[in-house]
């Protein structure tokens, strides 16, 4: 039997029902929280953090160094929300922990909901034509910001206040897709990760759970989406007849940053139309 004993070092916090005492809209507002989204500029990240600050929550995102966007500023001026933008390589670990120090220490932020969707494309590289290069640069941003995870955990842990984790896998996660070589075991273990820290941290009242998007129009698909050939033979593998969009992912990442799922972790939620299915 699971030992769910807590690490000494931290209390344990009870997990209470919340909707016992507040209606049902009340659950999913975030006011007064703050949300730390990983590659929240563009792509399936800025839907997380566009629907989160609508919600209420203050966001913060965590860019490329040196990228230039105006996502954060429109975001900003269109909820009246505060929106702040940090730097992070996210393949190395010592980069990591400087920005995450940034963040709790030099700037005293307490983040209650950590979004991590920061990813690059698998490539559609075969498999016997993987390289080293390839394979190692998406491997270290993949897994290396498993470091996020576990200290923004433990600051969620710290604190005793509960917290909310919602980690990003993929549909090559466990539908086998061509040319996706190392893409499809990373996003994996993303899954596998989601259990761990799920059963690692429920005693801490903190909820990890695993979004598997499907086919989704980003920046990072744009070429495929261009192609019509390819574009459709993908289409029709998905029930809705559609690619998914960033705005797709608004409602069901505030359902899983709120109260309303203080019940639910370890869950794999499929954002995909069904294409797990086919």
């Amino acid at each position: 039997m699971a030992n769910f004993a807590p690490d000494e070092s931290f209390p344990p916090v009870t997990n209470i029902c919340h909707a016992e005492n507040v209606g049902t809209l009340s659950l999913f507002d975030l006011t007064g929280k703050t949300a730390l989204v990983t590659g929240g500029n563009g792509g399936i990240g800025s839907g997380m953090a566009r629907g989160l600050a609508e919600a209420g929550a203050d966001i913060i995102i965590i860019q490329i160094p040196g990228e230039v966007s105006t996502f954060a500023s429109d975001l900003a001026a269109a909820t009246g929300r505060l929106v702040d933008v940090y730097d992070c390589d996210l393949g190395k670990s010592d980069v990591i922990r400087t920005t995450v120090a940034q963040i709790l220490e030099r700037d005293g932020r307490q983040v209650d909901i950590l979004c991590n969707c920061a990813g690059i494309t698998g490539g559609f590289v075969p498999i016997l034509s993987e390289t080293d290069e390839h394979r190692e640069s998406f491997k270290s941003i993949i897994m290396q910001s498993t470091f996020y995870r576990i200290l923004f955990g433990r600051h969620m842990a710290e604190r005793g206040l509960g917290g909310k984790i919602i980690n990003i896998a993929s549909l090559a996660a466990e539908r086998s897709l061509t040319r996706f070589s190392v893409y499809e075991p990373i996003k994996a273990a993303v899954g596998q990760l989601t259990n761990w820290l799920s059963t690692e941290l429920a005693v801490y009242n903190i909820q990890v759970n695993c979004l598997y998007p499907g086919w989704t129009h980003t920046p990072l698909s744009q070429k495929t989406t261009e192609n019509a050939e390819v574009s459709n033979k993908i289409i029709s593998g998905v029930p809705a007849g559609r690619w998914g969009k960033p705005q797709d992912f608004k409602g069901v990442t505030v359902f899983l940053a709120s109260s309303a799922s203080d019940y639910i972790t370890g869950a794999r939620i499929w954002v995909d139309c069904g294409a797990h299915s086919m």
